[in-house]
């Protein structure tokens, strides 16, 4: 009894010796692990190389390891794997003495917990190496359960070339989850970290062979396989090839890389197969776009409530060297076109300053030296605010922005999320609105779906554990009512190609959406909302080349809907719902889309923005008093009984100019009565170039002389004698046409037009050389 006890003692102490003497690092193994990207399902998107540039998947808890591989692993490597302290004192006395009998080593007597003791000390082999491996394998016993250290072993083992870990083996050798694994893949991988440099699927594959199917035969002996289950096991081949990892979302995936180097599991909101799908479109879509010379593209996929992307694709092609196909394109700063647009007039609305029916003049207009052209070069001398975002007039909007203010405008771009504006309010001006503003593929979908959500703009995200902003207060910069009539407004534009007829068939999908091209014709964007999904497209050339096949209804409206038509439908959330305590009544004149006034003979009532500012009395509905045949206008000093009052629309005449250039009929005002000595108050004269208060740059000809300017007016009544004075100097008339070519000097000049009635009109202007 007292020998027992004694060597009891000499046990506890040995043990207690094992516990401090022997390290064991905590974590055990190093957690230098291949980053891997996953979709919303847990989908591998993509696996990085480890710094060592090899191929290890990181151990996941979720993941257990398949029974066929666990009794493959036990039998082969450790069959008493469950009942040793993790030295094997049978296996050892063996071992020894086979090595003795031999006089060279040629057995090790290696359990599965030596051996993840080696794994983790390194590739030495000598006798002192091996006794720290077996003390510190009875010290692994004491902290870890046995399937523990199973996991240890078959996460971190070897399984040949820059291959680690058997999900890892399992994926590159036979395309693979473990569980899928058959009996003869299953066999394969528990042979192979015995020895994976000389035996592996690329080296020794007959000695592999032989050493799998020796497995198989005993797992027949020991009853854990049937013969049916060997004879299929022994014909099936030997791994082939090493499988790539997929890379799908490879811009997403570099883009988090970067930016979480220490994480080694992420997932994401990415759809996989939506991802995989929309790559191959955007493949196909550019490369046929390549004949025009254009050879970029990038969309942005996202759910417009949520902001969780859905869908990144960055370029054309991520391994498309020449087409600079790794550029993000979904992230980099591009010209934003007429993309603002619909944020200023919803803006604007709220503002009091238009509603979609309000008229806007277009016409010639100058700042300073800015003077914006619509897209065509044409004037349109006034439109509906409706009309002008549909078919996104430049001249309408910059006027507007005027009217609203630069840095207000760009307060809100700041507040709602635009992260590339790097100037000042002042020195981005009025053209922000028209492209002079950077803007990226990610930015400006947060923008659209800020629309959709009823004004309140919230960022977009892509990683899974982002999801908890979602519940985060977001800032409501346009009221829900403004944001309702702009989609609306938005959801009239005409679609491209086939998409022209689409509100005729049973089965329409509405959209609002928005084209942008840069000047210089360098980018193409198209921009679409439904209360189901938000989409952003650019095409163009990554280099900055102009191409004058690119535009955003030619270019990148098409690709839009060949992805809206794909995505998936919720018949709940076909359109925007019209919330009724969102809107109030006014009426307003039905003609130029003011508040009506006394004036305005024909009214209507319009639900407007509950909550907008008071809109502007109709400026253009005057009331004239005429004569009794209404031949003339009258006034008390030359009317007679039988005079009346009567209501006109008088637009200014240099709306006139551009309504009768374009071949619309503009009502006679009648003019003043001629044996009347007073003249009515209505002034028919108006220069549309130069403005008062220009600042002019005269430029040379081709011969080195300075250029003459083309000052031009318009009249209500253009057969009228107008004569023209620069500097109160006499220059001569027109009539019909009235346009003079002028010669200046550097310095301020004032130049005036008298009709033939004396109604006059002047400006001053500032000449530079």
């Amino acid at each position: 009894m007292k020998k027992a006890f004694k060597w009891l003692g000499l046990g506890v102490i040995a043990s207690l010796i094992i516990y401090f003497i022997i390290p064991l690092p905590n974590p055990f193994f190093n957690s230098d692990y291949s980053l891997v990207i996953k979709d919303e399902k847990g989908i591998v998107l993509r696996v990085f190389l480890n710094e060592d540039e090899q191929w290890f998947l990181p151990p996941e808890d979720s993941i257990t390891i398949p029974e066929k591989l666990k009794k493959a692993v036990i039998t082969y490597e450790d069959q008493y794997f469950y009942w040793h302290p993790g030295v094997n004192p049978v296996s050892l006395a063996r071992a020894i003495y086979q090595n003795i009998s031999e006089r060279r080593i040629v057995s090790g007597a290696s359990t599965i917990s030596m051996q993840v003791a080696r794994i983790r000390n390194g590739k030495e082999r000598s006798y002192g190496q091996k006794i720290r491996e077996m003390f510190q394998a009875l010290k692994i016993n004491l902290y870890y359960s046995k399937d523990e250290i199973l996991n240890l072993y078959l996460n971190h083992a070897p399984y040949g070339g820059n291959i680690i870990g058997y999900r890892t083996a399992s994926k590159r050798y036979f395309d693979k989850e473990p569980r899928e694994l058959s009996w003869g893949e299953a066999t394969t991988l528990a042979v192979l970290p015995n020895a994976p440099g000389l035996v592996s699927p690329s080296a020794n594959k007959k000695l592999l062979q032989v050493k799998r199917n020796q497995l198989l035969k005993k797992l027949l002996i020991k009853n854990v396989i049937d013969l049916e289950t060997y004879n299929l096991a022994i014909i099936e081949p030997l791994p082939e090839k090493e499988y790539r990892f997929k890379v799908v979302a490879p811009h997403l995936a570099q883009q988090i890389k970067n930016n979480f180097p220490s994480e080694k599991i992420i997932t994401t909101t990415i759809d996989f197969k939506l991802q995989e799908y929309l790559e191959q479109v955007v493949k196909q879509y550019v490369a046929f776009q390549r004949r025009l010379g254009v050879k970029n593209g990038a969309i942005l996929v996202v759910e417009t409530k949520t902001g969780k992307v859905k869908a990144y694709v960055g370029s054309q092609g991520f391994f498309d060297f020449e087409g600079l196909g790794q550029v993000d394109g979904v992230m980099a700063s591009r010209s934003s076109g007429s993309l603002l647009k619909p944020f200023l007039y919803a803006l604007s609305i709220d503002e009091g300053i238009i509603i979609p029916q309000t008229l806007l003049k277009d016409v010639p207009s100058y700042f300073d030296a800015f003077s914006p052209n619509n897209a065509d070069e044409k004037f349109n001398g006034i439109v509906t605010a409706k009309e002008a975002l549909i078919r996104s007039l430049n001249v309408p909007a910059v006027r507007l922005l005027n009217t609203y203010g630069v840095y207000q405008f760009y307060s809100f771009l700041q507040n709602a999320g635009i992260s590339t504006l790097f100037r000042s309010a002042e020195d981005y001006g009025l053209p922000l609105i028209i492209g002079g503003a950077e803007i990226k593929a990610w930015d400006i979908s947060m923008l659209f779906r800020g629309l959709a959500n009823r004004g309140s703009f919230s960022p977009n995200y892509f990683l899974s554990s982002d999801s908890i902003r979602i519940n985060e207060k977001t800032p409501q910069l346009i009221s829900p009512g403004s944001c309702y009539l702009t989609l609306e407004m938005l959801n009239e534009l005409k679609r491209p190609g086939a998409e022209y007829y689409w509100d005729q068939y049973q089965n329409q999908r509405p959209i609002a959406w928005k084209t942008g091209t840069s000047y210089g014709h360098k980018d193409a964007w198209a921009v679409g909302v439904s209360p189901q999904w938000t989409i952003a497209v650019w095409i163009g050339n990554f280099d900055g080349e102009g191409n004058k096949n690119l535009s955003g209804p030619g270019s990148a409206g098409p690709l839009l809907f060949d992805i809206f038509n794909l995505l998936p439908v919720d018949p709940n959330q076909k359109w925007f719902e019209k919330v009724e305590m969102d809107f109030k009544e006014v009426a307003i004149c039905k003609k130029t889309g003011f508040l009506a006034g006394d004036y305005c003979d024909e009214k209507e009532l319009v639900e407007v923005p509950i909550y907008m500012n008071p809109l502007r009395l109709c400026p253009f509905h005057q009331n004239i008093f005429l004569d009794e045949n209404e031949n003339y206008a009258v006034c008390s000093y030359c009317w007679k009984s039988g005079y009346h009052e009567k209501h006109f629309l008088v637009y200014p005449a240099d709306v006139v100019h551009y309504l009768r250039q374009r071949g619309q009929i503009i009502e006679k005002i009648p003019q003043h009565n001629p044996i009347c000595n007073k003249r009515s108050g209505i002034n028919p004269l108006e220069f549309l170039y130069p403005t008062d208060s220009a600042l002019i740059q005269i430029p040379r000809d081709f011969d080195g002389q300075y250029q003459r300017i083309i000052s031009k007016i318009a009249h209500q009544s253009p057969e009228k004698n107008v004569f023209w004075y620069l500097d109160d100097f006499y220059l001569g008339s027109t009539q019909e046409n009235h346009s003079k070519a002028i010669e200046l000097r550097k310095g301020w000049h004032e130049i005036m037009v008298i009709d033939e009635d004396g109604f006059k009109d002047k400006v001053k202007i500032y000449v530079r050389k």
